[in-house]
């Protein structure tokens, strides 16, 4: 009596490998669809043709949806291309499709799938850029060239831009938490609402720069330029402001409490009296 039930066991056991077998023979198969779709695609990145390249850049967009796995491999190969073809002279990224489609690509990525292989575009030479909207947390892009471009609601958080320069760059809505921007060069940039909180500024140049309603909380401004910047209703508490050039004295305090005293900004910048209205220069 006990043989059917034995018989039914081994059915289901074998159909349970057979499944498990098949499932490892179509990963394997996948994958290798994969690998060969990626070497296609780098091949044709040193395609003569701009637009043939344009194309490999979106394979490479699509290995990396179908594949997150090989997500850290598309950005480092898509970084390198980027460096390779805007470092050694500045490129206007409208006359180069092929740039601006990489960085859309790497600016729509899911960051989850990054792994330990940040964004390294270090040096770029990209004025004018059009990097609206796109995530490039935790790149590197210290020293690069990105004034006068479109970075607005563009998130940067924790983000390496030292020495990058930014000047006249719209950054509104942007989320730059965290970022490195010591010694940038951000004069005339557009920062409204921009979040710069635990951002270090240290001898950034911010000069004449439009921070209405930026959030620069516990941000470190050591010896930051901020001559003729409009910091309307601009958020600094906990940021030191030790060393800021600020000759115009109306710098805002920051006051954790409603009864902090003006003595937390430096003596060439305010008096010390009580916070109990706008803050008033020498």
């Amino acid at each position: 009596m006990m043989l059917p039930g034995i018989a039914a066991i081994a059915t289901l056991v074998f159909t349970w490998v057979s499944v498990a077998q098949v499932s490892e023979e179509l990963s394997i198969s996948e994958q290798g669809q994969i690998a060969d779709r990626y070497d296609k695609a780098m091949e044709r990145l040193d395609a003569g043709s701009a637009n043939i390249r344009r194309g490999a850049i979106f394979s490479l967009q699509g290995i990396m949806e179908d594949s997150p796995r090989q997500q850290p491999a598309v950005i480092y190969a898509l970084s390198e291309y980027i460096r390779a073809h805007a470092t050694k002279k500045p490129s206007r990224t409208e006359k180069a499709p092929d740039i601006q489609a990489a960085l859309s690509v790497l600016g729509q990525r899911d960051p989850a799938h990054d792994g330990d292989r940040p964004i390294n575009l270090k040096g770029v030479q990209l004025a004018g850029v059009d990097l609206h909207g796109a995530d490039l947390s935790r790149a590197n892009l210290a020293g690069a060239v990105l004034s006068h471009g479109n970075l607005e609601s563009t998130t940067l958080s924790g983000a390496d831009l030292r020495g990058a320069s930014l000047k006249g760059t719209l950054l509104t809505g942007a989320d730059l938490s965290g970022a490195n921007l010591g010694s940038a060069v951000l004069n005339d940039a557009v920062l409204i609402e921009t979040n710069l909180s635990n951002a270090r500024l240290d001898s950034a140049q911010l000069k004449s720069v439009d921070l209405e309603k930026a959030d620069l909380r516990n941000a470190s401004l050591h010896r930051t330029d901020l001559r003729e910047a409009d910091l309307t209703d601009v958020e600094l508490d906990g940021a030191d402001l030790a060393g800021v050039r600020r000759p115009e004295g109306d710098l805002p305090t920051p006051s954790p409490s409603p009864t902090a005293s003006l003595c937390q900004v430096p003596a060439e910048l305010a008096q010390c009296v009580p916070n109990t209205g706008p803050a008033q220069g020498r």
